[in-house]
């Protein structure tokens, strides 16, 4: 299967002097309003690795998610655009909240099972239950983790993201990046080098985590190319944040409207080229449910 438009560069556009990375925009399905580059890294990864999914991993993916992540139905919806079976862990909830929740009811729409028995949402305890699910079924799932699918298939993880870098102005002042793992960050400042693209590049964490080490480990350790990395305490990572940036364009509100502000509130921008890069929107599968209301 070849996905069209996969590798099409998302517009540049500018709202009250400050340029938006619309990311956003790549929207592949008639269906679901799933955005952004997780959406464009998950279809490249299950692409890549389709073969090797139907031969070796009896045609399942499966991913672990918290309620209030879009993974779930990004991983859920891709697969199915593939033919593929997908499995979706989530933690601290029962399968009877899922449904009162547009964001995992719409995930239930397309995955083809739904687990609640891990205790807790954090990344450990997801990835327990997922190897344990492997070992009580004798199955060898396809798992989606996207720091783990990183170190086996940079081309969609990363190069995907570095590759729309390169309709990013030549004389940027500032380019900000909203992070949460920063595996996207990474991309970016990779992309930025590929094209010889040289910003002040600013990643702000909205939930006030160190991810550093991940962007060392995507550039190979060579950080030489330089950017800042902002620990924002802010809002914790489940709180909502709503900023519209003109009619039709609202950030997504666990990430891009926390480092939004954040880079309002805490930069001097005035005569400066600013670019923001919205990495996706969640707003439109988090505010409806898609499917009919008695399923």
């Amino acid at each position: 299967m070849v996905v069209k438009n996969m590798d099409e560069l998302t517009p540049i556009e500018e709202y009250n002097g400050i340029l938006f990375k619309r990311d956003d925009l790549y929207q592949p399905f008639d269906d679901i309003p799933l955005s952004g580059g997780k959406v464009r890294q998950a279809m490249k990864l299950i692409q890549n690795q389709l073969e090797n999914i139907r031969v070796n991993n009896n045609n399942t993916v499966i991913t672990g998610t918290s309620v209030n992540s879009p993974q779930g139905i990004i991983v859920a919806r891709v697969a199915k655009e593939f033919g593929v079976d997908s499995i979706l862990v989530f933690g601290n909830t029962k399968q009877a909240n899922l449904v009162k929740n547009n964001l995992t009811h719409n995930a239930m729409l397309y995955a083809t099972r739904i687990d609640t028995e891990a205790g807790m949402a954090y990344d450990n305890v997801l990835t327990a239950r997922v190897d344990d699910l492997c070992e009580e079924e004798q199955k060898d799932y396809f798992f989606i983790k996207f720091g783990i699918n990183l170190e086996t298939d940079k081309d969609a993880i990363i190069d995907t993201v570095a590759n729309q870098c390169a309709n990013l102005p030549d004389d940027l002042d500032y380019l900000f990046v909203p992070a949460g793992s920063a595996i996207m960050l990474g991309g970016i400042i990779k992309g930025c080098r590929k094209f010889n693209k040289h910003p002040h590049i600013v990643g702000i964490q909205i939930s006030g985590y160190n991810r550093d080490n991940t962007v060392v480990n995507i550039l190979d350790g060579d950080v030489t190319y330089k950017y800042d990395f902002v620990i924002d305490h802010t809002y914790p990572y489940s709180k909502h944040l709503k900023i519209e940036i003109a009619p039709g364009f609202t950030l997504d509100p666990v990430y891009e409207a926390k480092a939004y502000e954040y880079m309002i509130k805490h930069y001097n921008l005035k005569g400066k080229k600013v670019l923001f890069w919205v990495v996706g929107d969640s707003n439109m599968v988090r505010n409806k449910y898609f499917g009919k209301e008695d399923q």
